[in-house]
Order: structure tokens, then C-alpha cells, then sequence
């Protein structure tokens, strides 16, 4: 699939550098009797210089190409032919053809190097993000230790297990973004090698909710998943992690006292399991980037997290034949449904 999708990209640009040599084509058909043919070639060019910018030097070098074979055939009489009566029509296709190469390889390249600067902002934006959430639990940790093997200090026993409960839980944040950051990197090179067994789903969803007991803390975590519900086949440990990102994200994104909701249920031999919370929803400009890597929504200042969770939850799912969506009403929470295949 991901090969036929990239199959797809490559020939795009070239399917819509025709679109656009068939309408200048068709613009110039419209036009012939008023301007002179040498007029024209200028239109063509502006699509070669779009096209250019747009998708860099191959289109563009096969748009010149195009243009000038379209624009001998239909445009210079004698018409629906390639012959030419006039030998300045034959350097004007000469000149079109090297001002067309020459300028789409200066578009291009000019296009490449505006990318590569958005890429490098792009790259210090992602190392200060990462920077930043690795730099918060160590600091943490190296205070609580510091605290702790200070001799001068004078502490009670409370205090003593607040700081090494400080330090532990700050050491599993630390450990999970490190773990995210490494099943990312293994995900985009390819790597990442699913084994499937059979698998109880109440047993997944209580060993999830089991790693997130701190912080569901007193919230009704309310389960629907009948009791003769039968085994799927999944990768025990990465599809528990799709899971508790799930779920870790719908209790970092709705309200302490509100419940959040597990349904099981089958669709055309698929498992569907449903995760809805009642937070304050997600907007719709959010909905279209809520899988991105790195990306949170703008509300989130407050809430711990690298932007990776919901990112890697699709890759592992996808890795298994699955699938993963959202609905999301703002004011009234989010529904996050995953569909794995029955086998």
C-alpha cells in the first residue's frame, strides 16, 4: 500500500503538468487569431515556471518538453502537424526549450533551497521540543536526588518518599519518551517486526489500565467487553502501547471526575473497540494533524507529552492490518475508535 501511495506521488505531478499544457493548449485555440503564435509560447512558459516551483525540475523539464511538441502541432499552421513553414518558428521552439529547461532548473532549485530552510526550522523546532521534554524529568530527578543525599538536610520520612516517588514517577515519564522516540525511529526505517498471538482483549485493556492506575486515580473507567468475546491476534506488547496512548490521551485531555468509556464490538469480522472521553473535545482544524508526529493542539501548554503517542498508536495499528480514527464534538469529548482484523 505504501508503495502503490508513493507510485501515486511520483506521477501526480506529471498527470497535472499535462492538465495544465492541455488548458494553455486550449486557451491558445481561443486566442490564435488575435495574438501571434510567439505571444503564446509565453503562457506555456507560465506553466512551466508553476510547475517548476510546485514539484521541481522533472515536471517541469517534461512540461517544456510537452509544451513545445503540443504547441507545433495545434498552434503554428500548417496545423495538426509538426512541420513548420517559417524558420523562425524553429528557433522560437529552440529558445522556448532551453528558456524552459534553464528556468525550471532555477526554479527548482530555488524551491529545494526555500524547503531545505523550512526543513532546518522545522528539525531546531523538533530538537528544542524533544530537548525540552527530556531536560524537565532529569531535572527533576537530579533535584529529588540532590535533596535526598544532602546530609545537611533534615528530613522526615514523608518528605523522603515524596522525593523518591518524585524521582520514580519522573523516571518512568523520562523511560516513556525515550521508548516513544526509539519505536518512532524503528517505525519510519522500517523495522518494526509485528508477532502475533492470540490475545484475551479484557486481559489487554486490564493490563493497560493497570500501568495507567496513578493516573486514573478515582475516575470511572467504565468497560463494555462481553465476557465470550473471542481472541485477536496482535503483538501483545506494541498493540498494550497503542492502547495505553490511547487512553493515556484521553485522560490527559478531559476533566479528573469524568469517566471514560471502553466498548467492544464487532463489525464485518473486525474488532471495534471505541475509547470516548467527555474533555473539551478536539476542533476540527486539530482533527486533521491530531496523528502527526510531534503535533498537539494548542491547548495543551499545560499537559505533559512529546506530541509522539497518538502517532505511534496508528503506526503499531496499521502495522497489524488495522485501523485508527477520531469524531470529536468540541465541549463534549472524543470518541477514538480502533478496528483490528478478526483472524
Amino acid at each position: 500500500m505504501a508503495f502503490i501511495q508513493s507510485q501515486r506521488n511520483r506521477i501526480l505531478p506529471y498527470i497535472i503538468s499535462c492538465g495544465l499544457v492541455f488548458l494553455t493548449t486550449l486557451f491558445g485555440e481561443l486566442v490564435k487569431k488575435r495574438l501571434e503564435p510567439t505571444n503564446i509560447v509565453m503562457f506555456y512558459l507560465l506553466a512551466v515556471v508553476f510547475v517548476a516551483i510546485r514539484w521541481g525540475r522533472g515536471p517541469a523539464i517534461a512540461t517544456s518538453i510537452i509544451s513545445v511538441l503540443v504547441f507545433d502541432f495545434f498552434l503554428v499552421p500548417p496545423y495538426l502537424t509538426f512541420s513548420v513553414n517559417h524558420i523562425q518558428y524553429v528557433f522560437t521552439f529552440v529558445a522556448f526549450l532551453v528558456v524552459g529547461i534553464v528556468v525550471s532548473t532555477f526554479a527548482s532549485k530555488v524551491r529545494e533551497q526555500i524547503i531545505q530552510r523550512q526543513t532546518e526550522k522545522l528539525q531546531t523546532a523538533l530538537l528544542n521540543s524533544i530537548s525540552h521534554d527530556l531536560k524537565t524529568p532529569l531535572v527533576s530527578i537530579t533535584g529529588a536526588l540532590t535533596a535526598l543525599l544532602d546530609r545537611k538536610s533534615s528530613l522526615d520520612a514523608q518528605h523522603i518518599r515524596e522525593l523518591s516517588e518524585t524521582a520514580l514517577g519522573e523516571s518512568d515519564r523520562l523511560n516513556r519518551i525515550v521508548n516513544n522516540l526509539l519505536d518512532m525511529t524503528k517505525m519510519e526505517s522500517g523495522v518494526l517486526r509485528i508477532s502475533k498471538k492470540p490475545c484475551d482483549l479484557r486481559d489487554l485493556m486490564g493490563a493497560c489500565l493497570e500501568q495507567l492506575k496513578d493516573k486514573i486515580g478515582a475516575r470511572d473507567i467504565k468497560i463494555d467487553i462481553p465476557k465470550d468475546f473471542p481472541e485477536i491476534a496482535v503483538d501483545f506488547p506494541f498493540i498494550l502501547k497503542a492502547f495505553f496512548n490511547v487512553i493515556d490521551n484521553a485522560l490527559k485531555y478531559s476533566p479528573d471526575g469524568s469517566p471514560v468509556e471502553i466498548r467492544a464490538t464487532f463489525v464485518q469480522r473486525k474488532v471495534q473497540v471505541k475509547i470516548q472521553d467527555y474533555g473539551l473535545g478536539i476542533s476540527r482544524e486539530d482533527l486533521k494533524r491530531i496523528f502527526e508526529k510531534f503535533y498537539r493542539v494548542e491547548r495543551s501548554q499545560n499537559v505533559l507529552g512529546t506530541g509522539l503517542g497518538l502517532c505511534i498508536s496508528k503506526g503499531i495499528i496499521e502495522a497489524h492490518g488495522g485501523e485508527i480514527s477520531v469524531e470529536s464534538t468540541p465541549g463534549k469529548g472524543s470518541t477514538f475508535t480502533v478496528e483490528l482484523p478478526l483472524e
